[in-house]
């Protein structure tokens, strides 16, 4: 258990209706099996996070194994790191590359912590042997030093609690879009798209070990489609007229791109006040 009290910082030890710390504080667990542990002074919003829509997206291109490729590139990632017992992935959605990585490496420890709650109920019925809570990735309930790998995969993060949270000489994985990325669904959808910017390739207190790409192309069923727009910002933005258009079109060729950058923590360092990584860098709903 590598919990923490979100109130007063102390250990979170399991009971059988959740967890508790020396202080009192109770977090019950979900029917699905998680636990809540964002404070309301962390809510930004009533429902933060991903909406329920772009929840069902991503759930709905994952089961169709449109990403699997990037996840069976990241497993293969994660099994050449040495000592890695405990993982957290830091935006966890509904855990489809948790599921990924447990089946490759039975023996791994998986947390994972997600702003959006029906993201999270997901990932907890899904996975029973994974810990899910719903927390914020800016103050990650995790104590000290607890996590020997933490995976960050299309979502904002907090560099200070990665080198908390991280052990010394621990792993931070960091995966975004690469620069065309859905390149044809954005060329469909605005007049002038955007390549994403690059991943950085400096953390604090990190020595970038590997780096990588993963892009190849996929021919989009119409039901393939609306669940890629579904699953983005896409589904609101560019006009509203070719958002519409796109509805009716079927065998879309699309490029599917990711970039990965593989960190290891330094055996000594300090965290610091503050280290939030600006939230255009990397985005979930660059998906």
């Amino acid at each position: 258990m590598v919990w923490m009290c979100p109130h007063c910082t102390q250990p979170l030890e399991a009971r059988e209706s959740g967890l508790l710390c020396v202080n009192g504080h109770r977090f019950d667990r979900a029917r699905e099996g998680y636990v809540n542990l964002l404070p309301v002074q962390h809510k930004r919003s009533k429902n933060p996070g991903d909406n329920p829509e772009m929840v069902q997206g991503r759930r709905a291109l994952h089961r169709a194994q449109l990403y699997r490729p990037l996840a069976e590139a990241l497993c293969d990632l994660v099994a050449t790191c040495t000592d890695v017992s405990t993982l957290l992935d830091i935006g966890s959605g509904e855990g489809y590359y948790d599921g990924m990585l447990s089946e490759r490496l039975p023996d791994l420890s998986v947390y994972g912590v997600d702003i959006a709650k029906s993201a999270v109920k997901l990932a907890a019925r899904d996975y029973r042997r994974h810990h899910y809570a719903v927390a914020s990735s800016r103050y990650l309930p995790v104590m000290t030093s607890s996590i020997d790998l933490a995976m960050c995969i299309f979502s904002p993060v907090n560099d200070t609690e990665v080198a908390r949270a991280v052990r010394p000489n621990g792993y931070y994985l960091e995966v975004g879009p690469a620069a065309q990325h859905l390149w044809e669904l954005k060329t469909a959808l605005y007049e002038q798209p955007r390549e994403h910017p690059l991943l950085r390739r400096t953390i604090p207190d990190g020595t970038l070990l590997r780096e990588g790409e993963c892009r190849y192309e996929k021919q989009l069923t119409q039901t393939e489609l609306q669940a890629v727009v579904a699953a983005t910002p896409l589904a609101f933005r560019g006009h509203r007229e070719k958002r519409e258009a796109l509805r009716e079109q079927s065998d879309f060729l699309i490029t599917l791109g990711f970039s990965w950058r593989l960190f290891k923590l330094a055996p000594e360092r300090e965290t610091g006040a503050n280290g939030v990584a600006s939230d255009d860098a990397l985005e979930s709903s660059d998906l």
